[in-house]
């Protein structure tokens, strides 16, 4: 059988690239959130480009100065009272030779003590709604149909908590078809 009936998963090492690059381009609220780390971070002023692009990790020695990560451990232990961001494939449900359904993690963490916003309401929680708006929908991940946030399409897609203290967090789950 020819080698091209076969899915490669060849675009699987940019899902999350092509996430964080979306996020990059469309969203101001959740740069503010990960990049201010006090109560009115929700109304400071937008970052730049060079700002957001800061945040994010990129194989440093030392991950705790940057927020925005494509991956899902850390290595280092946080001193820091901040918001972090890691996108990341969790797993790939092959369901014939050609066609698969990718899911991607979501996790929002954050510190304790700069969780809760002067406005009443949370980073984790802004931020999963804004991914949740943001993404359900989006075809840009890379794959062959839109990236979606519905458990008829997959039984994995949901939103959960996640974290360990002093870090609260949600992880959000969404998939797309691939092949």
């Amino acid at each position: 059988m020819d080698s091209f009936a076969y899915n490669k998963y060849s675009n699987l090492p940019n899902y999350s690239y092509n996430c964080i690059k979306y996020l990059l381009e469309t969203d101001e609220m959740t740069w503010k959130l990960m990049f201010y780390s006090d109560a009115d971070a929700w109304k400071k002023p937008n970052l730049t480009l060079s700002q957001k692009q800061s945040l994010i990790y990129g194989g440093q020695k030392d991950e705790t100065l940057f927020r925005v990560f494509s991956d899902e451990g850390q290595i280092n232990a946080w001193v820091h009272e901040a918001c972090v961001i890691r996108i990341w494939p969790y797993s790939i449900f092959p369901e014939n030779r050609t066609v698969g359904t990718i899911s991607m993690n979501f996790d929002v963490y954050a510190h304790y003590r700069v969780n809760t916003l002067s406005n009443y309401t949370t980073r984790t929680d802004t931020i999963c709604q804004i991914i949740i708006e943001k993404f359900n929908g989006w075809n840009g991940i890379g794959a062959l149909g839109n990236l979606f946030f519905d458990v008829m399409g997959n039984k994995e897609n949901r939103e959960y908590p996640s974290g360990q203290i002093p870090f609260k967090g949600k992880r959000i789950v969404m998939s797309a078809k691939v092949g």
